[in-house]
């Protein structure tokens, strides 16, 4: 009795680990087999979004139809550093009365994925009819007011800030369960209808036409387009107001940094009103850049406005270092070179910083700046700076040449040489 009960155990563990020999050696076919009936189960159990073992009741053989007429009615604020766009949608939704059998409140189930913060109203019922199934269906008006995310929108970059276009989204989509009854249908009630074929895929699409000059951007055309059964998605693109950004910013930036280089231009013995005039471009180029950055998102690539003033204020820094050296030339009297270093902070550092700038644009390729034109610019200022220097190192050779060149002479080695001091006949001489 003993010895079966020792043995039976220990014939399981065999049959067990043969159990685990096969399974182990079974062939990759069953095995992917499995792992695809696993992935459609997983699939359908999606699609489905019920618990396991509930079924919708008195389920249809085919979907209710539900037609959407969405439309933007009005703009209240666009944000880049939230990355939102505020204002009022409208979402009409039509569909058959059958849908009452299923859901209390058809409408309801349509949603905005992208809705945040704000309002949602379901206006009145109407009662119509459908001129095609000659049945009596349902029209209900949803609106939308507040702030709409932006932050997937793959157009909403900002590194060519001010001079870029930004594209807005709104997903209509379906309400699970909901897709398991109705189907989403895009409407065309004022608009242009039309198709396009994506992949091979033929999608309705429906234009509303252009929008106009609001919050800052001039927008295009609301357009609509079906991807499926469950999603709709609704476009607009807008064009930054770049002149009001110039002349809110630009223009002030350009005038605070032409006073920083034009204070080479007083007499070097006048050094508080050149430091002074240097400290008060930089102090205002930094108020300045604090409120467009306060305007833009905290994380992303860097604008070009950004940099544009990061460039600024560097070159305001070396303006001051600039002076510290022609205040040190003057002081041990090297009138020339002193000079020669006004005219290189004046007229040599203020085409190196534009060059900087214009190129930094140039490599961005922004789609609303001509890379010509900007290619032109980075070749006339490189042909610019070159000369310039050439020509300046050229007119003061001579003092160049007596610091770089004669401090390079080194005395012959040996005895100083002695000093003899004639001195006149007097009278004890004689």
């Amino acid at each position: 009795m003993r010895c079966t009960l020792f043995v039976l155990p220990l014939l399981q563990c065999f049959a067990d680990l043969a159990t685990a020999e096969q399974e182990a050696v079974a062939s990759p076919s069953q095995a992917k087999t499995q792992n695809l009936r696993r992935l459609q189960e997983e699939e359908e159990e999606e699609e489905r979004a019920l618990p396991s073992g509930l079924e919708i009741k008195n389920g249809l053989n085919e979907s209710i139809k539900l037609i959407v007429l969405p439309s933007w009615d009005i703009f209240l604020g666009f944000s880049d550093r939230r990355k939102i766009i505020e204002g009022r949608l409208t979402v009409i939704s039509v569909y058959d009365m059958v849908g009452y059998e299923f859901v209390s409140e058809p409408h309801a189930i349509i949603d905005v994925e992208n809705f945040g913060d704000g309002t949602k109203r379901h206006m009145g019922t109407i009662s119509v009819n459908d001129p095609v199934t000659r049945r009596e269906s349902a029209s209900t008006s949803t609106v939308y007011i507040g702030e709409f995310a932006q932050a997937a929108s793959p157009m909403f970059d900002m590194s060519c800030y001010p001079f870029d276009r930004k594209e807005t989204q709104f997903r209509i989509t379906l309400q699970k369960p909901g897709n398991m009854i109705f189907a989403l249908s895009l409407g065309c009630a004022n608009g242009i209808s039309g198709n396009k074929t994506v992949n091979g895929k033929v999608i309705p699409t429906c234009d509303f036409g252009a929008k106009g000059t609001y919050v800052g951007f001039e927008w295009g055309n609301f357009t609509c387009e079906q991807n499926d059964e469950a999603l709709i998605t609704c476009l607009m693109d807008g064009i930054r107001q770049s002149e009001a950004i110039f002349n809110s910013y630009m223009w002030p930036s350009l005038i605070f940094t032409m006073m920083g280089f034009l204070a080479f231009a007083l007499d070097v013995k006048m050094s508080m009103p050149r430091v002074a005039t240097t400290m008060l471009a930089l102090v205002s180029l930094t108020n300045l850049r604090n409120s467009v950055v306060a305007t833009l998102p905290t994380s992303g690539s860097i604008s070009w406005m950004e940099e544009y003033f990061l460039v600024s204020k560097t070159f305001m820094f070396l303006n001051l270092a600039g002076h510290a050296i022609s205040f040190y030339l003057d002081a041990i009297g090297k009138k020339d070179l002193q000079k020669l270093m006004n005219k290189f902070n004046l007229w040599g550092m203020l085409l190196i910083m534009w060059l900087i700038v214009i190129c930094r644009l140039h490599v961005r390729q922004c789609e609303l700046v001509d890379s010509t034109l900007t290619a032109v610019l980075v070749a006339l200022l490189s042909i610019g700076v070159f000369t310039f220097y050439v020509s300046a190192l050229w007119l003061y050779r001579r003092a160049v040449r007596e610091q770089f060149c004669m401090s390079s002479v080194v005395p012959a080695p040996g005895p100083p040489p002695r000093l003899v001091v004639a001195r006149a006949k007097g009278a004890e001489d004689e």
